[in-house]
């Protein structure tokens, strides 16, 4: 069984102190959300913990900066969980070391010095243009719920939006004059996004549904539930996992929100919409996050062309050389 125990700093020390700052820097500075400030926390903690066990209590900036001890904390953590959990603890690591360095508690940045292990990517599960149309065309949108659920779907193929993003929409967010909708992503960051006819067509279907009774003010929540309150991202997720199962069945299973923003950069990409486009469209910070889609695309090809190609294809056959 794992340990989770966390280091309390109960009295408090100097490196806590400047790991408190740490956090207030990045709530501050970089408007990081309650749920990354909580992670964060909780790594420092973890890493801090092994520090108190090894430096007989004593966790200073000689600690901090030892590299012999963070290679240890490393092949620790590499025994209890994935790669990617390691991989990001060092990086929350480096980044409040690179803070303790600029305000002059250490005397240099050693931690770049240590790499980040190499994480296995993970492809993203994407479903086939067919089946994302088979799956939102079997919604029929008769009642409310059918209606939101298939503008929800819609928007969230056509946009790329986060599911997140999603229920943070207000009417004044939609411009169906302009064709656009303003999307709220990470750190409060806005971007302005195209949607498509379909899904214009089926968000307008929607609120033309919504009962009388309720006001339709710019600030108020588009997506509502029963209550005429805003919908949770647990009630959307709910409502897709039983379209998709229905329509789709096994396949529905491994369909998610995410799984339509995953779609839609690929089926943009292959069809021929540049990197920087799909960046600006999913609001991505890094262009390196948007790359892996190009792996998506890359391992269909991979799978088209041994299905294909006439000697890919005879070499499956037995007896063939």
């Amino acid at each position: 069984m794992k340990e989770t125990t966390l280091w309390d700093p109960a009295g408090s020390t100097a490196a806590w102190d400047w790991a408190q700052s740490y956090l207030e820097f990045l709530k501050v500075e970089k408007n990081a959300s309650p749920h990354t400030l909580s992670n964060y926390e909780l790594d420092l903690r973890q890493w801090m913990r092994f520090l108190n066990r090894r430096a007989n209590d004593r966790v200073d900036a000689d600690r901090l900066t030892d590299l012999k001890l963070m290679r240890g904390f490393l092949a620790e953590e590499m025994k209890r969980y994935e790669r990617s959990t390691v991989g990001r603890r060092l990086s929350v690591i480096k980044g409040f070391l690179k803070f303790l360095y600029r305000e002059g508690h250490v005397p240099k940045n050693l931690a770049k010095l240590v790499t980040l292990p190499k994480a296995h990517i993970k492809l993203p599960h994407v479903l086939k243009p067919e089946d994302v149309t088979k799956l939102i065309d079997g919604v029929e949108p008769v009642t409310l719920l059918q209606k939101r659920s298939r503008a929800m779907m819609e928007l969230l193929y056509s946009t790329g939006m986060r599911i997140s993003e999603l229920v943070q929409l207000t009417y004044a967010d939609v411009d169906f004059r302009q064709g656009t909708v303003r999307v709220r992503g990470k750190g409060d960051k806005e971007r302005l996004v195209p949607m498509g006819r379909h899904c214009q067509r089926a968000i307008h279907d929607y609120i033309a549904a919504m009962p009388a009774a309720l006001t339709r003010e710019a600030a108020m929540p588009l997506f509502l539930n029963r209550d005429g309150e805003r919908v949770s991202v647990r009630t959307l997720q709910r409502n897709l996992r039983h379209y998709a199962v229905e329509i789709l069945g096994g396949e529905g299973l491994k369909v998610s929100p995410h799984t339509f923003r995953h779609s839609c950069a690929t089926h943009l990409l292959a069809r021929g919409a540049g990197l920087r486009e799909i960046q600006e469209l999913l609001g991505h910070e890094s262009l390196v996050t948007t790359q892996k889609y190009t792996q998506v695309d890359t391992e269909r090809l991979k799978r088209s062309y041994q299905a294909a190609h006439p000697k890919e294809r005879r070499r499956k056959k037995p007896g063939n050389a």
